[in-house]
């Protein structure tokens, strides 16, 4: 596709990167999509997402912390954690605002920062779809790097001696005490420099963008609708975030509502994909759920 090109701006002693895509009907575009990659992807790849909108809508990516060019500046330090308000404030101070509707895309841990958006500010948008979502279940290896104090140092013990590390991982595995796909995992987080900068910066950077399933339920059930739908895209063969994350909100759901099916105008959807979604297939595949609970 390549029909966007990377911008930059700060904001508040930030600053931002994203891929900006213009609409095809660029004299009369009428909504903009706020997205979000995954980590350790880039803001160009939601791109690849751009067949899910009509000819009026253009596309703001924006870059996750530490990918790209967002990031804090100093005096900020390194860590500093970003907070919703600051990141909505920072985008409508570079889109401006025109008139025209939001909609939030995300893919993966770029869905939480969505989903975190649409919890605290519901009324900036009139649809929001969050694909492999991620900030559903923390996991294991988050909470432990991320909240513990013994985990930050851990961390930087892997940082330090990634060899040893990766030694540890083979034994383990070795002696199945870890199945396959945790010591894929594990791996890909562990053996690459640039990557284990990214989860200690970018984990900690994120770490206000957690969703709270009361109030997220809530505001759910007073603010989405068929006419601002929400929708969970899973993929069927995704063992990184898999469908069955979704249950507890689905249920806290269907204590607020009097929906089964459509819970309040929103949506929990399988395609026939594991955790990577970008390729043509799968959002065509996408696409065709999504207009099946339009007809």
């Amino acid at each position: 596709m390549n029909k966007g090109e990377y911008v930059k701006w700060e904001y508040l002693g930030w600053q931002f990167g994203a891929w900006k895509i213009p609409s095809e009907n660029s004299l009369h575009p009428s909504k903009i999509v706020i997205a979000f990659h995954g980590f350790d992807r880039g803001a160009k790849e939601m791109e690849n997402f751009m067949p899910l909108y009509d000819a009026n809508t253009s596309m703001l990516s924006v870059s996750l912390l530490h990918h790209g060019s967002s990031k804090p500046l100093p005096p900020l330090p390194i860590k500093e954690p970003l907070h919703p308000k600051l990141l909505i404030n920072a985008i409508e101070s570079h889109i401006g605002l025109d008139n025209v509707r939001l909609e939030l895309l995300g893919y993966s841990m770029g869905a939480r920062i969505a989903i975190k958006l649409f919890e605290e500010f519901p009324e900036k948008f009139s649809r929001i779809i969050a694909l492999a979502p991620d900030g559903l279940k923390m996991g294991m290896l988050y909470k432990f790097v991320v909240n513990t104090r013994i985990g930050r140092y851990t961390w930087k013990l892997i940082d330090k001696y990634p060899k040893t590390n990766r030694a540890i991982l083979d034994a383990i595995r070795s002696l199945r005490i870890i199945s396959e796909h945790k010591y894929r995992f594990g791996t890909f987080h562990t053996d690459n420099p640039e990557i284990r900068q990214r989860v200690a910066y970018g984990w900690v950077g994120h770490k206000e963008f957690w969703p709270e399933k009361t109030k997220l339920a809530n505001v759910l059930k007073d603010y989405s609708s068929s006419e601002k739908p929400v929708y969970f895209i899973f993929g069927s063969k995704d063992k990184i975030i898999p469908y069955s994350w979704s249950i507890p909100l689905q249920e806290k759901l269907e204590q607020v509502c009097s929906f089964e099916k459509t819970i309040c105008g929103v949506y929990f959807l399988e395609v026939p994909s594991g955790h990577v979604m970008r390729h043509l297939n799968i959002v065509e595949a996408i696409k065709e759920k999504i207009w099946k609970t339009i007809g």
